[in-house]
């Protein structure tokens, strides 16, 4: 494969380090200060868990009741060491927060009411209750990936936590991103660093660390991105972004499944103006959820602008795709990453009851098995031919490559003839039916229109959820009509209006039938895409 001068330099940097990397977790870029002096060695250089006290008074923890963002002051105690006046305050979004009564996540910041305190050279760490990851082992994983794959990633370790002498149990141990962090990664660590959160370069992105003007001028340069023509958008883009790191970062993303995150979400990332290059570098946050989904696309319809950015170029495209490869072959070792595993499990174990014991062991068997599928599923999907852009004629595109989804026991998916003689897709329920027929239609960026005709015999709604009967839609995007036919309908038109924005897209079309009971035809020669624009 024809490789760029650009990829190259990037391939003979990464190739004699990745390996080392994966299995002794050595950050890619040169670090500010030799390994034994880096801040937080001590505490994330091991597995096993830190034993953790805090102590907060029952006004505090009225405090973080009544405002559970807010710092209060707090006492940790870890191994003999005593920290006064520590800051804390709960975290964590609508799926893993928990209230302080509860197994609450927590940011713990040292120096917040006493200046110059640290822990072990840590300024801020966070105690994560995992509770969307009951393996403990995603954040970890993450980190030693995005790491191998060049990305700076903030470290991870575990803690067993007590507060006010009530016993919370495991948490994930994470590294806070501070101006210590950054030290760690970058030769100038005074640049701006901001916390993205459900917004993309274009939006309110809060400032965590920095000494230069909160202007947002750097962002602002980022998200002109939008303007700009898709022409010069990627040239434009390699002006603003750490272009390398970014397609690594976004490739590690897809890999490792990270739904949540900035690609597929704008979510859980942070972005680092490096006053050195004068570019952004992206950075992985939140890893909790992870390998979630073995067959995710490997080119989904990315959601973050940059993202958009590098999947609308044949350049960037192809480097993606590349990059993709190299990572999955060379960093993406399942038997190491098996072994890691299995050493940290050693390490952890022993600290836990023995009901947590099994499930922990259980959990960590389940992850093993979707690191296994998720590997096979992105090497499968990079040995298919790429996806060709569909062809209209006159703005109309038939549309022919249908497969059965979900066929429901006891009913029946063929290509049959209807009642009329038309060729046709039949979905003939069974007792409980949520069954489709799906094609795919590779879209460059435009306004489109799915329509077919459909008939219906004794369909009947499902009983439960606010979908129902005969329909269609796109993935991704909400169904047209969440009321589709039902009971006995004659050859109806059904259309679903959608866009494709940005980037070229790889489109899910489907035909479905949620019911009960009946019989649902869909006339192929009436199933097509037209271009509105």
């Amino acid at each position: 494969m024809r490789q760029d001068s650009a990829g190259s330099a990037w391939r003979r940097r990464l190739l004699p380090l990745a390996g080392a990397a994966l299995l002794a977790g050595v950050v890619l870029r040169g670090a500010a200060a030799p390994l034994s002096a880096k801040p937080g060695e001590a505490v994330f250089s091991g597995a096993r868990p830190r034993q953790v006290s805090l102590e907060i008074s029952p006004e505090n923890v009225q405090r973080l009741r009544d405002a559970p963002r807010q710092y209060v002051q707090a006492t940790w105690r870890e191994q003999g060491l005593v920290l006064r006046e520590v800051g804390v305050h709960l975290k964590g979004s609508s799926g893993s927060f928990r209230t302080i009564d509860e197994k609450a996540s927590l940011t713990v910041s040292f120096d917040r009411f006493h200046t110059g305190q640290t822990w072990f050279g840590l300024e801020k760490v966070h105690l994560n209750n995992s509770v969307e990851d009951p393996s403990f082992f995603n954040e970890k994983l993450g980190e030693e990936l995005f790491k191998a794959a060049g990305v700076p990633a903030p470290r991870a370790a575990w803690a067993l936590v007590e507060l006010n002498g009530r016993r919370l149990g495991l948490y994930v141990l994470k590294e806070g991103f501070t101006e210590g962090f950054l030290r760690l990664h970058f030769r100038d660590a005074t640049g701006n660093l901001y916390e993205g959160s459900g917004f993309d370069l274009d939006g309110p992105l809060p400032r965590d660390a920095g000494r230069g003007p909160y202007d947002r001028a750097d962002l602002k340069k980022a998200a002109a991105l939008v303007e700009t023509d898709g022409v010069k958008r990627w040239t434009r883009a390699t002006e603003v972004l750490d272009m390398e790191r970014f397609i690594s970062f976004m490739a590690a993303e897809i890999m490792v499944c990270h739904r949540d995150g900035y690609c597929l979400a704008r979510n859980n990332y942070r972005v680092y103006q490096d006053p050195a290059a004068g570019k952004l570098v992206f950075l992985p946050h939140g890893q909790d959820q992870l390998f979630g989904r073995a067959d995710a696309p490997i080119e989904p319809r990315f959601i973050g602008l940059a993202a958009t950015v590098v999947a609308g170029s044949p350049e960037g495209r192809r480097r993606y795709r590349e990059r993709l490869g190299y990572l999955v072959t060379n960093v993406f070792d399942v038997p190491a990453l098996e072994a890691k595993l299995d050493q940290w499990a050693a390490q952890i174990r022993p600290a836990l009851a023995r009901s947590e014991a099994r499930a922990f062991d259980a959990e960590r068997a389940l992850l093993k098995q979707r690191l296994r599928a998720r590997r096979a599923s992105v090497c499968e999907q990079l040995a298919r031919p790429e996806p060709k852009p569909i062809e209209f004629n006159g703005g109309v595109a038939v549309l022919t490559n249908w497969n059965a989804v979900d066929a429901p026991p006891g009913g029946r998916m063929e290509k049959v003839r209807s009642r009329d003689g038309r060729p046709a897709l039949i979905i003939e329920a069974g007792p409980m039916t949520m069954a489709s027929w799906r094609g795919k239609a590779l879209l460059p960026p435009g306004r489109y229109r799915f329509e077919a005709r459909a008939a219906t015999e004794a369909v009947a709604a499902i009983g439960f959820g606010k979908t129902h009967g005969v329909g269609l839609r796109v993935g991704g995007r909400p169904r047209a009509q969440p009321v589709g036919l039902l009971n006995d309908q004659p050859w109806t038109r059904l259309q679903a209006e959608f866009e494709v924005k940005d980037a070229p897209e790889e489109v899910e079309l489907i035909c479905e039938l949620r019911a009960r009971q009946g019989t649902a035809w869909f006339d192929l020669d009436s199933l097509r895409l037209t271009r509105l624009d």
